[in-house]
């Protein structure tokens, strides 16, 4: 399989001649279905809730958990409560012990846990990964989304990475991001197969379509190895010209890359979430959001406590690198950021949209021509080939 990738340039000479000669140009991106010509394709159908209710469940791996949201039939939710998330449940121990008792916000879920998973599957199976310094719930309004438009959606706990390693505990054993993402699917695959089980024949694992955000985007692309997987979605995740140089990130030919991210994100720049595109040899889009910065738009980290999981570290005086709560905090402030439910519906249509036509619950793109952003204030830029 070809690849774009850099095999005879050396880094040093990268370093040294940073004016490009060693660059190669960008690929000519494969063809496709053109957006702007399906019969849908100025429906921002998928900015609102789907016709599903959304299950939630925790199934737990070798040394670690993840979680599971999926659809249910809406008269299977009866007066069961919302599923509600704590941040502090994700933090190390010692870092737990320095917070007082009050600082504990919770964060109610589109989902709701134990419920009976629908039957109208199966359902195509979604693999979200989180980014640094966070965790397996940290993006549940997209999550719970897809699952309503019927995907099966799993986020395990990249604990290498995660909020608790960050504040001090490490896992005892650690372990590639890959082989996580390996774990969790053929633990989704023997729960489908399992005889009397809750997701029992529910789940369409034939194909694995990964999501990620920030260093999930970069879980995500090392993903297209896999030949179930086909097509990936990073969000404020890039392709810098380090990893281009030296080989550490390539993107393969003949598979899909949708890539998103905020206009305003001083975590990922922009340029390198376009570099991205640029080199996507296979089908790609670009989708830039400009009230966006690296959390608002794709995750739930600001909406949490409020001003967001770094203002609520602030307040309790606990000291923190500042390069930490720059991380958490970036694109929590308004202005000049939006408001996390202003942003959302721009990422949950598009990300809905381009899965159910990669993992065909669409046969055609539905709300991926450019007629579509009539429908959004907030799309910078979209492109996409042809």
């Amino acid at each position: 399989m070809k690849r774009t990738t850099v095999g005879t340039c050396s880094l040093l000479a990268a370093i040294v001649m940073f004016a490009g000669a060693c660059v190669p140009a960008p690929p000519k991106p494969a063809t496709g279905l053109n957006p702007n010509s399906a019969p849908r394709a100025g429906e921002a159908a998928y900015a609102q809730h789907g016709p599903f209710e959304v299950g939630v469940t925790t199934l737990q791996m070798s040394d670690r958990k993840v979680e599971v949201w999926y659809p249910v039939n809406p008269e299977d939710i009866g007066t069961a409560p919302r599923d509600v998330t704590f941040i502090r449940e994700y933090v190390s121990t010692s870092f737990d012990k320095l917070l007082p008792p009050e600082v504990n916000p919770p964060f109610v879920t589109d989902a709701t846990r134990g419920v009976p998973a629908s039957t109208a599957g199966p359902f195509p199976l979604v693999l979200f990964s989180h980014g640094f310094a966070s965790y397996r719930t940290q993006s549940t309004s997209l999550t719970t989304h897809l699952a309503s438009w019927g995907f099966v959606v799993i986020s395990p706990d990249y604990l290498e990475r995660g909020l608790r390693s960050v504040l001090g505990e490490p896992p005892a054993s650690p372990r590639a991001d890959t082989a996580v993402a390996d774990e969790a699917i053929t633990l989704l695959r023997s729960e489908n197969a399992t005889v009397g089980g809750f997701l029992e024949g529910r789940v369409d694992s034939s194909s694995v379509y990964p999501i990620g955000h920030s260093a999930g985007g970069g879980t995500s692309l090392r993903l297209l190895e896999r030949s179930d997987v086909h097509s990936v979605i990073p969000m404020a995740a890039g392709y810098n010209l380090l990893s281009q140089l030296n080989g550490s990130l390539t993107l393969p030919e003949g598979k899909s890359i949708a890539w998103i991210g905020g206009v305003k994100d001083g975590i990922a720049a922009i340029a390198d979430i376009r570099r991205g595109f640029d080199y996507t040899p296979g089908e790609r889009k670009l989708i830039e959001i400009s009230g966006a910065g690296h959390n608002n738009a794709f995750t739930d980290i600001c909406e949490i406590g409020e001003g967001g999981v770094a203002d609520l570290v602030r307040g309790t005086g606990i000291p923190i690198p500042a390069s930490l709560l720059a991380l958490g905090d970036n694109g929590c402030s308004v202005p000049p950021f939006r408001d996390s439910p202003d942003v959302w519906p721009e990422v949950r249509h598009f990300v809905t949209a381009e899965l159910r036509y990669r993992s065909g619950l669409d046969a055609q793109p539905v709300g991926l021509g450019d007629q579509v952003l009539a429908s959004f204030d907030d799309i910078a830029r979209y492109r996409h080939n042809p």
